[in-house]
């Protein structure tokens, strides 16, 4: 193949293991598992997870297909068009204000069954939730006739801004204690950001696949994926001579340009044209002219290079490593895109010890 981003299924379980010790979370699983593969990452994880929460009916209806012990919840403020088909597989819907908690609850008597649901409260993003002062609507919300609330959570908007969080954590409180009464309800407030703001239920996402959303190193956790691809050409470029498409790199000496076959359709950034490195043979080799479509070259001049061999955008190769946060500082952006990023057309390697 010519290229693969390579999952280590060992890693996501201890990774997940040391952000929960003995207890439970709500792993995450937007985007595909933020490019990690959905599917594989919930068997993985099934039955360990308390749910597994996704953007949309779509990502919502593909893992409920596959049987799964631990639910599926979608967040966010609830959609009403995919009310009937979240209701249909058995999903968990979110809501976010009492018409579209109405709108679920009407729909659920006439199809004469009891939905599934979770209540969202905006205690300080101003994104989606009731705001934190409507207790009216929340206690509204759960008295409606034909709706199991199971439990209500809150976003932490500021990574890093243990101030901004106390606030938020402060008014989340304030509304437990006025429900303190249902015992069916979990309450979740901490993300990837915030593990340590509470003993409430976790949400993990980011940090589940071993990064930090502030972009700092955790010692105890590992990235899961790896970006790999192989090396279609190497060639000479005499001095003077232009490498790739318009004037973006010329060669300020011979040397030796390799071709890699990724490229931005593939989830290489255009924007680590002309900067940035992989890493071949376990050193690392630049990344020279504008990354194309299909494929993108670097400098592999006093290199030993063959058509064949594997580079490494994303992982480590024995003492180096270069991680997505590396390749998002690089580009100017967040890690959680340069995963997300990772397309469709790149195979999925599983790695796991315990496979049979």
């Amino acid at each position: 193949m010519r290229n693969f981003a390579k999952i280590d299924i060992d890693v996501l379980k201890r990774n997940y293991q040391l952000l929960v010790a003995d207890r439970k979370a709500i792993a995450v699983l937007k985007a595909d598992a933020y490019g990690h593969g959905a599917a594989r990452v919930a068997q993985a994880l099934d039955g360990d997870a308390l749910a597994f929460a996704v953007s949309n009916i779509d990502e919502a209806e593909a893992l409920a297909s596959l049987g799964l012990k631990s639910p599926v919840v979608i967040l966010g403020d609830g959609f009403a068009p995919e009310f009937e088909r979240a209701l249909d597989a058995h999903v968990i819907v979110s809501l976010g204000n009492i018409k579209n908690a109405m709108i679920l609850d009407d729909l659920a008597r006439r199809k004469n069954i009891r939905a599934r649901a979770v209540l969202c409260v905006d205690t300080g993003m101003r994104r989606d939730g009731f705001d934190f002062s409507d207790i009216h609507g929340i206690a509204a919300a759960l008295e409606l006739k034909n709706i199991d609330i199971v439990g209500i959570y809150s976003h932490p908007a500021r990574d890093g801004d243990d101030g901004f969080t106390a606030v938020q954590l402060t008014r989340f409180e304030k509304i437990k204690s006025v429900f303190a009464g249902r015992s069916e309800l979990f309450w979740s407030f901490p993300c990837s950001a915030s593990l340590g703001a509470s003993d409430d239920i976790a949400r993990v996402g980011l940090s589940l696949y071993g990064l930090s959303p502030g972009g700092e190193r955790r010692g105890d956790l590992r990235p899961v994926l790896a970006l790999r691809a192989a090396i279609l050409s190497a060639r000479r470029a005499k001095k003077g001579e232009y490498v790739g498409y318009g004037d973006a790199f010329r060669a300020e000496r011979d040397m030796t340009v390799a071709t890699v076959a990724a490229g931005y359709a593939d989830g290489v950034p255009h924007a680590l044209s002309n900067k940035g490195s992989v890493l071949l043979h376990a050193m690392r080799a630049k990344i020279v002219g504008n990354i194309c479509m299909d494929a993108f070259m670097i400098d592999a001049t006093d290199m030993k290079v063959s058509v064949g061999d594997f580079v490494t955008v994303i992982g480590r190769e024995g003492s180096e490593e270069i991680t997505a946060d590396d390749v998002a500082r690089t580009c100017g952006t967040i890690s959680y895109e340069i995963l997300c990023g990772i397309s469709k057309r790149v195979p999925r390697i599983y790695k796991e010890k315990e496979e049979k």
